[in-house]
């Protein structure tokens, strides 16, 4: 009987934590809110990002290491939810962007942290994306893939931003 009172336990732990992450997340992060993220070019300190920049090797390691260090709560429609915040150690970050940018077949800023960040992605992101990066389909996303999918609708909302825009005037 204690047994099953410990396996009861435990499951209203998980299942809060998972709802209390759940909770956590919606409402916006330092991606935006899934409104923000479809509304047009993201504003940043006043200047709408240009699509040269959303596609930039810089831009994707900074979103790469604020996905890592602030979570996303982008609604991207994976099985598991949106990341949290902290899955890696801040100074981590930008290495691990580094080597996911190397996945991707892409020159990082920073070669030379990707032997370092191989190792740190392997021990915290390689469960979930796998070794190679691809993630498992519908579950955890394919980090090799250019865009990644959350730059891919910054990219679709700016695209559309500029039309609108266009056809103003």
């Amino acid at each position: 009987m204690k047994h099953l009172w410990a396996v009861a336990g435990l499951l209203a732990f998980v299942g809060t934590a998972f709802w209390f992450n759940a909770v956590r997340h919606t409402g916006g992060s330092a991606h935006g809110t899934q409104k923000e993220a479809t509304a047009g070019a993201r504003n940043v300190g006043g200047q709408k990002e240009s699509l040269e920049r959303l596609r930039s090797i810089a831009y994707l390691e900074r979103y790469i290491e604020e996905v890592i260090n602030k979570g996303s709560s982008q609604n991207l429609g994976f099985a598991y939810g949106d990341m949290p915040a902290g899955m890696a150690d801040a100074e981590a970050a930008p290495k691990i962007a580094a080597y996911v940018v190397s996945l991707a077949g892409l020159e990082p800023s920073h070669p030379e942290w990707v032997k370092e960040g191989r190792l740190f992605y392997i021990s915290n992101c390689g469960g979930c994306h796998g070794e190679d990066g691809k993630g498992v389909h519908g579950t955890f996303p394919d980090l090799t893939r250019v865009p990644l999918l959350g730059i891919a609708k910054r990219i679709e909302a700016a695209q559309r931003a500029e039309r609108r825009m266009e056809m103003g005037r």
